[in-house]
Order: C-alpha cells, then structure tokens, then sequence
C-alpha cells in the first residue's frame, strides 16, 4: 500500500510537472510568432487590407480619427498622412494596438484631406481610405486664447493651458523704461507640452516704479503662428528681502513657539531632524546656496519627519522664527547641487532630482487662532529637454512662488514660518525620496504695530 502511495505521489508531481513545461512551451511558442512580427530582414509583397474608418473626432488644429483594423497576421502599424499647402507632407503613426489615431498641426479650421493605411512588417501599405475632416481652431490660437499675465513682486507671471499638451513654444516680449530712463525690449522663449503652464519672469531692472508692456504669440512644431496678443500693461508691486540675521530655528523635535505674547505654545508640528550624514540645519537659512565646492545644506537621511526617529522620509516641516513680524510676499528655494567636488564642468548633478523638493505647502502661526495656517502649495516646474548648461543656470537662480499666485499679495502678520516638504521631483512629483535642500529666502514687508 505504501508503495502504491508513493508511486502515485510521483506519477501526480511528474504530470504537474509535464503540465508545466508543456505551458512554457506553448509561451515560448506564442512569443516566438509575436516576435516575428518585428523580424529583421522580413519581406513579402503581399499589401494589407486597408483599416475600416469609422468615425472622427475635431481637435485643435487636427482630427481623431477612429478605425477597425484590417485581419491581417502582420499587421504592424495604422498610418494616416496629409499635405500642406505648400506640398509638404505629414505623416502620422500609432502601434496595431491602437483603436485611433491623432493628426495635428492644421493651420486653419478648413476641410482637410486625411489619407488612413495600414502598414505591414515588410513595408507594405494597404490602399489609402480618403477621410475628410474639419478641426476646431488651429492649436496655436487656442493655446493663445488662454494666455494671461500677472503683475507681481518686482517680476510678473505668465500663465497657458494646452489641452492637448502638443509641444507649443511661447514667445514673451516685454519692454520697459529703466529707472536711468533707458528704453529696454526683453524677449523670452518658453517651450513646454505641459496641460497647464506657469513662468515667472525675473529681471533685476523690473521694479513697482517700471511698468511693463507685454505681448505674446505661440508656435508649435508644424510652423504654425498664431497672432500677436497684446497682454497689456502690468504695474508690478514692491516687496524686500526679510533679512536673515535674527532668525532662529527650533531643535530638532521642537514643536513649541512663541506667541505675540510671551506664551509658550505647542503647535503638534515638529521641527525636523537635518542634521545627517553632511547636512547641518542652520545652512538652509544661512545666506549661502550650495555650489557644490562645499557641503551648505540640510540632509534628513529619511529622519525628517517627526525629528527623533526615522518612521519615513516625507513630510517633514522647517520652522523659522523670523525674530519680528512680517506680511511675507514670496519665496525663493535653493537646491542642493552637489555634496563635494564640482567644478565647471559637472553639469545638472543634483538640480530636480530625486533627493531635492518638488512640492512643498507654506505655512504662517496665526496668534488670532492660535494654529498653523495655510498659505499656498506649491510645485516646482521640472524644466524638460533642457541641456546640462542651463539646468544649472535655474538652480542656482533658484525656484520663486507668490504666497498667493492667483493673486500676489502679503499675507497677514506673523512670526513664524513653516516650509512643509510633500514630495521630491521623483514618478511625477510622487516620490517621498527629497531628503535635502540648500536655501530658504523670503521676501515682504516690516508688519507696522507689532
């Protein structure tokens, strides 16, 4: 009887086993026909059946345009082309796992010619099917449309949203009357396929006393120009830098402050731990941006959270007591660029990476509530695409934000402050992986009769 056991016990794992290389197999089967698809030096010349048009869709300066694919065991991609005016073609290009395919960079809102195929792995293109549609306006225009600029503390902002998040460049001319009355025309170019978009402008020369006139057009990568916008005049207003020479930080743990009365009060928000590894607590308000020549920044080595124990790298809170009081206005942070070792030519290093902020909310104690209140959350735009040179530029410049972007003002009185870090630059600003910053600058204004 035990023999009979066993056998069977066997006879069961050795048909498992069967089963399971017979599955491998028939994977490996699967994936050898799929990857012939693709094969190298594959040829024949025999064309595909064309896709079957179903419908569209108008877009901003193009057309979706909707399909079932041919049966067809080569089936590689559905292409769709159209011609300018000026004779030049455009050609559009989805995978055979696409159910649509988008056209763009339509200059006008006229019936357009689209011709839709399907290609084969040899090459192969299928009869044209002739679709004719009619866009919305020309991308360039919509994006235009939402285009506004606003005045605000010795610098102004400019504002688009681009539904299609097409690449659009923005080009931003502005001018002014230097305060030696000299007449100066600035001239800028943005380019982002972001959904929605913010610039500041910062020029040393712009002031409240200078008025700026400002005027905007778009272009995107077909050629295509929309007209000039005339935004307008903007009056800016005027702020100062908060000097740093009275400022103090609680310890590491510290969730006590100081109210307008001499009270010691507890906020149940803690000061953070950013004395790891290089990092020391005092360099992030101590005038000096890291270069990347010396160590001058905060590290939380993933303790900054509560400030005695490492239970996770974000968020962690930066509370400064300012030593009076002040209506603050905006806000200038400073990346770590390197630890040690930089020279000239080393490049991005550190600039909107993993281990910098990307998102942060501000904070102000309100002795009227007697709680933290809050300003403003901000993000840090990720410039893309752009060369090594000129990530430095904008790091070392650092990264502004108004207290309140929709519409600069200074808050009202406080003391102390709180720079809440939420998020590196990290997976779309999803990262929990910023564990250092260089600098915090604040700009207001003396707060009159406290």
């Amino acid at each position: 009887m035990r023999n009979i056991q066993i056998k069977d016990r066997f006879n069961r794992s050795t048909g498992r086993r069967i089963s399971g290389i017979v599955l491998l197999l028939c994977l490996l089967l699967a994936s050898c026909e799929e990857s012939k698809r693709f094969e190298i030096g594959y040829s024949d010349t025999t064309k595909p059946g064309a896709p079957e048009y179903l419908r569209y869709q108008p877009t901003y300066g193009g057309a979706r345009l909707y399909y079932r694919q041919p049966e067809d065991k080569d089936l590689l991609t559905i292409d769709a082309t159209y011609k300018t005016r000026s004779g030049e073609e455009r050609w559009f290009s989805v995978s055979y796992y696409a159910e649509y395919i988008d056209v763009y960079g339509f200059a006008t809102q006229e019936p357009h010619t689209i011709s839709l195929f399907a290609v084969d792995r040899a090459g192969n293109r299928s009869d044209a099917v002739s679709v004719v549609v009619e866009p919305l306006q020309p991308a360039v225009e919509q994006v235009a449309s939402t285009v506004y600029c606003i005045g605000g503390f010795s610098s102004f902002y400019i504002n688009w949203d681009n539904g299609l998040m097409q690449s659009m460049n923005v080009f931003l001319d502005y001018s002014y009357t230097s305060e030696a009355g000299v007449a100066e025309d600035k001239h800028l170019v943005y380019t982002s396929r972001e959904a929605t978009e913010r610039q500041f402008v910062r020029d040393p020369q712009l002031s409240a006393r200078t008025p700026v006139t400002v005027q905007v057009r778009v272009e995107d990568e077909y050629g295509n120009v929309s007209k000039t916008l005339q935004v307008g005049v903007l009056q800016l207003l005027e702020d100062e830098k908060i000097p740093k020479n009275e400022w103090q930080i609680p310890e590491a743990n510290d969730s006590t402050i100081v109210n307008r009365n001499g009270e010691v009060v507890n906020t149940g928000v803690p000061m953070g731990f950013f004395d790891a590894l290089e990092g020391r607590a005092y360099m992030a308000i101590d005038d000096i941006i890291n270069d990347g020549t010396f160590v001058n920044f905060i590290h939380t080595y993933g303790w900054g959270r509560t400030g005695n124990s490492r239970d996770g790298n974000m968020p962690w809170n930066y509370i400064i007591d300012m030593g009076d009081y002040y209506e603050l206005s905006r806000i200038i942070t400073n990346q770590r660029y390197l630890s040690y070792g930089a020279n000239e030519y080393s490049g991005r290093g550190d600039f909107y990476r993993n281990e910098n902020v990307g998102t942060y909310t501000m904070w102000r104690w309100d002795d009227d509530i007697q709680a933290w209140d809050s300003i403003s959350t901000n993000k840090i735009t990720f410039p893309e695409g752009l060369p090594d040179r000129q990530y430095k530029i904008l790091g070392f410049q650092g990264d502004m934000a108004y207290m309140y972007p929709e519409n600069p003002r200074f808050t009202k009185p406080t003391r102390w402050f709180r720079f809440e870090a939420l998020t590196s630059f990290s997976d779309n600003y999803t990262g929990l992986g910023a564990n250092c910053l260089s600098e915090i600058t604040l700009y207001g204004r003396k707060a009159e009769g406290y």
